[in-house]
């Protein structure tokens, strides 16, 4: 499993395509290539696009263990919509996670990561979830924000936020907000 496979995997042309599309550099796409090597090295050497299962991934990548968006990270970011990655779905995420990608790019995937129910808006029902899976306990079920805080605060995210008075926040809206928040850039974010 040396780096020389890893190198052998990734051509200069093929470096060179991945540091002009992600916002990542020469060594990080290298580093995770030999990550993702590791995972089961015959399969990527027998197949570059190989995708491999979510849980596979997380042994891999410790970060996403914990983070309460898992499931909807690996619906985003999995080209094919299976909830696995190939190697360019990984650089997908990570690229998006970087320090180096524009905030307005963060806040499109963030947009599309909290749309829980995939309607192009978020909703009081996606801020309800999204309260859920940031306060629940799961050592203690019971410790947890109740159905009536979380429509309260959902409403008033809502009426403070909303600038087209649709129902919900839309892409734009969400872009907007968020570009108002220096710390975004900084909490959607993890290191390699």
């Amino acid at each position: 499993m040396g780096s020389s496979t890893t190198k052998h995997l990734l051509t200069e042309d093929l470096i060179e395509d991945y540091t002009s599309l992600t916002y990542l550099n020469k060594g990080e796409i290298y580093y995770l290539m030999k990550k993702f090597h590791s995972i089961d090295p015959e399969k990527v050497n027998s197949n570059f696009s190989h995708r491999f299962s979510q849980a596979d991934i997380v042994k891999k990548f410790d970060v996403l263990k914990t983070n309460p968006f898992q499931d909807r990270i690996f619906k985003v970011f999995s080209s094919q919509n299976d909830n696995c990655f190939s190697f360019e779905d990984l650089l997908d995420l990570c690229s998006v996670m970087s320090a180096d990608c524009p905030s307005d790019v963060k806040a499109a995937w963030a947009f599309r990561i909290f749309d829980i129910d995939e309607d192009n808006q978020i909703s009081a029902q996606d801020i309800s979830k999204i309260l859920d899976r940031l306060t629940w306990d799961p050592d203690n079920r019971h410790h947890c924000l109740d159905h009536h805080s979380k429509a309260k605060i959902a409403k008033i995210i809502l009426e403070e936020i909303k600038l087209d008075f649709s129902g919900g926040i839309g892409l734009s809206e969400f872009t907007f907000i968020l570009s108002r928040i220096p710390e975004f850039s900084s909490s959607f974010y993890f290191r390699l």
